[in-house]
């Protein structure tokens, strides 16, 4: 990665840098990771390698890229011993003093051993979207059966006061 299209303090700069978390996937313009903070089982990030805030700034490579990199995260969500990752995940030098619950949550959940039923694809995309880092980062979220009680709506349940709709 270019020192040009990295900015200094940017976290996902750092981790596409190869400098924080173990990439699980990678392409010329994009690198997968598991989100340290999960919440599913399998919940992975998708991040440029250049810092780009948006989706629609996404250059004509990178857009090539992108569900390359979706499908390829999607592979490697699907093929890991994910007890086995959370178990590790717990040892790792630099998350110790960081909360672990999201992560001892995970491994307490009763389809921790089952293969994906769904996917729930998302990017906040600004800070008015619920954005913390302004690095763009695109959610790759195993859903299972049963991990919440009433999937219907999605992401529309963002908003829940606006979520619900009759079909025509």
């Amino acid at each position: 990665m270019n020192n040009d299209s990295t900015v200094k303090d940017c976290y996902f700069c750092t981790v596409s840098s190869g400098n924080a978390d173990p990439f699980i996937f990678e392409n010329r313009s994009f690198i997968g990771i598991f989100d340290t903070n999960p919440v599913n089982p399998g919940h992975a990030l998708v991040i440029p390698r250049r810092h780009v805030v948006s989706l629609f700034d996404l250059n004509a490579d990178e857009q090539a890229d992108y569900f390359d990199a979706l499908r390829g995260v999607r592979g490697v969500i699907e093929s890991t011993d994910l007890v086995a990752l959370y178990a590790e995940m717990q040892t790792r030098d630099y998350l110790q003093g960081r909360p672990m619950d999201h992560i001892e949550t995970v491994l307490k959940l009763p389809f921790l051993g089952r293969r994906p039923d769904a996917y729930t694809v998302g990017n906040n995309d600004g800070r008015a979207a619920g954005r913390s880092i302004d690095h763009l980062h695109v959610i790759v979220l195993p859903r299972y059966e049963g991990d919440v009680e009433n999937p219907r709506g999605g992401i529309r349940n963002v908003i829940l006061a606006r979520a619900s709709y009759q079909r025509r």
